[in-house]
Formats: C-alpha cells, structure tokens, sequence
C-alpha cells in the first residue's frame, strides 16, 4: 500500500522563506503532500479556523525555528499556537531549531526584548522533545527529510491511500457479501 502523507510546515514566513521553500520541496520530492500558511486562500473564515482545520487534517507537523518569534495571535506567536495545537491533538510534532551560533542576517532577528524572550521560551518548549538543530537551508532540507523518512517508519499514521489500492476483486467480493 502506498501511503501519502500530509504535513503541516510551521515557522515564522518572511524570515524562513527560502527554508520553507525547500521543507516544502523535500516533502513534495518524498510524494507527500505539504501545508502552509502561504498555500491559504482568502475566505471568510477566521485565519485562527482554517489554520486548526489544516493541522487537524495532517499526518506530521513540522516546526522550524530561527531567530524570529513571529506574528502575534493575543500574547502568543501563531508559530507556538500551531505547535501547542498541533501537540494537544496528538499530531507528531518535529522540531527543527537553528544553532545558536550561525551568521544570520540582521534584519531577520527580532529586537524586541519581549519577542527575544518569548522566543527563547518557544524554543525551549520545542526542545522537551527531540530536536535537530540546522545551520542553513541546505542543512535543513536533508534534517526534515531523513527526520520525516524515520517517522514515516516509526510511527505511521493513516495518511492517504488512492481508491483503487482497496478496489480489489477480493474487496469487492467482501463487499457484495455484506450486502446480503
């Protein structure tokens, strides 16, 4: 049976773009099917809605973490609200945290002294579980890649099996008979 999975992508946006963009890649080159805020459409939902609807959906949810807390929803990042929702529901949360001493552009580093400690704050919450640390973009790609190779063999989940894998003569037959 050929599985496909869903996965939820989870990070700051303008900060992490071309990382995402590779997280995306990986996930697209492994025949899965990723999710992320920039995949959203307008509507009439509320973002906060369509969000729990997407991760409620998914197989994996995956976070990555840089030097960016993020956009606030309240007192709390939508990055960590996507987490701690994602865990309340049982979804297999991966962690990919930047190393604290790489060279990082300037301008994608928050200042703010209350967004610098909220961040350290998420960042220690993500590492209560196992974590990979990542250096750069390239890094990443290969980390989320063998991290999610590992989970799918680990800890499978339902996932998306095309019609036709269950429209065996065999099935059919099982089937009919019930209907008797």
């Amino acid at each position: 049976m050929n599985k496909k999975y869903q996965i939820f992508v989870s990070s700051t946006y303008e900060d992490l773009k071309e990382e995402r963009d590779l997280v995306i890649k990986a996930i697209l080159e492994m025949g899965h099917f990723p999710v992320g805020m920039e995949m959203f459409s307008a509507g009439d939902e509320q973002q906060w809605e369509l969000i729990k609807k997407q991760i409620d959906d998914c197989d994996y949810y995956v976070v990555i973490s840089a030097f960016r807390y993020g956009s606030l929803d309240g007192d709390v990042s939508y990055t960590e609200k996507e987490y701690d929702y994602a865990k309340s529901i049982g979804v297999p949360t991966l962690g990919f945290v930047i190393n604290e001493g790489v060279s990082w552009t300037a301008s994608k580093v928050d200042k703010d002294a209350q967004k610098v400690e909220k961040l350290r704050s998420f960042k220690e919450k993500i590492q209560t579980k196992l974590v990979s640390y990542w250096n750069d973009k390239n890094d990443l790609y290969g980390k989320v890649s063998i991290s999610l190779m590992k989970q799918f063999n680990t800890n499978p989940r339902i996932g998306w099996v095309k019609s036709i894998e269950y429209n065996t003569p065999e099935i059919l037959n099982r089937l009919v008979a019930m209907e008797k």
